[in-house]
């Protein structure tokens, strides 16, 4: 007998086999169009986002590729279509500062550090499970501070909840997602702009539809630095207090007790409280307290 599950991963690709992949390219519909999206325009026109490195997941045929590098990003471009990244090639100039991936984004090597990850009508085609690994893709890809930009079916997708789209074995067609979905799959991230796609006409350089819902979203740039100081701030309470830490540790006979001993003595939070065990600054020299502080005032 064949044991399939060794890991979390084989989980979500076992969930992958129940739900028939999403529409499969071919040269009609969006692959026709060679336009970028509005809201994307008028995210750069606006200057909500800034030139930088990009990756555009599930480019298609590659129209948001191309006008992101004439407007001076340098893009990764990723769709999992060898047709669509062929038609990609086929039509982006020379030169342009855009480079074109075949594979699944979930399981590629990424750079990392990206100023901008855009997604034009790839997410409402991902099988439910399949959110938590795009969650976690925005977090190994974006840059503290970056942005991540969506179109997704609004109105215009299906209604299918998450256990039907197993029943069925099908997405029917793309999932519809509302303006509160869009908020909790991605609370992690500060919510710029959602609205609906604006309609544009057939003669527009845009493009444009109403049954869309679009989203920008930046990660938080601050935490990092805010935890900074939170560890540090505990580390100057080791050193005003360390005699009864060393003392309370002493009895300690676990890394866990260990643990609320610190917490208890220093009424630090378990963050600061980590840090202290796992760094060992009960040693904690005054002229290391003195360099805290003055990266503490920074």
């Amino acid at each position: 007998m064949t044991r399939e599950i060794r890991s979390a991963e084989d989980v979500l690709r076992l969930l992958d086999g129940m739900v028939a992949p999403g529409v499969s390219p071919d040269r009609s519909g969006p692959f026709l169009v060679d336009k970028p999206d509005e809201n994307l325009v008028s995210w750069v026109e606006r200057g909500l986002i800034q030139p930088g490195r990009a990756l555009d997941v599930g480019c298609g045929a590659g129209r948001n590729a191309r006008w992101l590098a004439a407007r001076g990003f340098d893009v990764d471009a990723v769709d999992m279509s060898a047709e669509a990244i062929s038609w990609a090639r086929e039509r982006t100039p020379a030169g342009a500062a855009v480079t074109f991936h075949r594979g699944n984004v979930f399981e590629m090597s990424l750079r990392g550090g990206y100023d901008l990850v855009y997604d034009s009508g790839c997410f409402h085609h991902l099988a439910p499970h399949r959110r938590l690994s795009y969650v976690e893709m925005l977090r190994r890809a974006l840059a503290p501070g970056g942005h991540f930009g969506l179109v997704t079916f609004g109105d215009g997708g299906s209604a299918l909840s998450d256990s039907e789209v197993y029943a069925q074995g099908s997405l029917g067609g793309g999932l519809a997602y509302s303006a509160e979905d869009l908020r909790e799959i991605f609370a992690g991230f500060d919510l710029v702009e959602q609205r609906v796609m604006a309609d544009q006409p057939e003669d527009s350089e845009l493009f444009g539809k109403s049954i869309l819902r679009t989203a920008l979203f930046r990660s938080r740039a601050s935490r990092a630095r805010e935890d900074r100081a939170t560890v540090l701030r505990g580390l100057l309470a080791v050193y005003e207090r360390r005699r009864e830490l060393v003392d309370a540790l002493w009895e300690s006979t676990d890394p866990a007790s260990a643990q609320a001993a610190v917490e208890r003595v220093l009424g630090v939070s378990e963050l600061q409280a980590r840090a202290v065990l796992d760094l060992q600054l009960r040693r904690l020299t005054p002229w290391q307290r003195e360099l805290i502080r003055e990266q503490l005032e920074e």
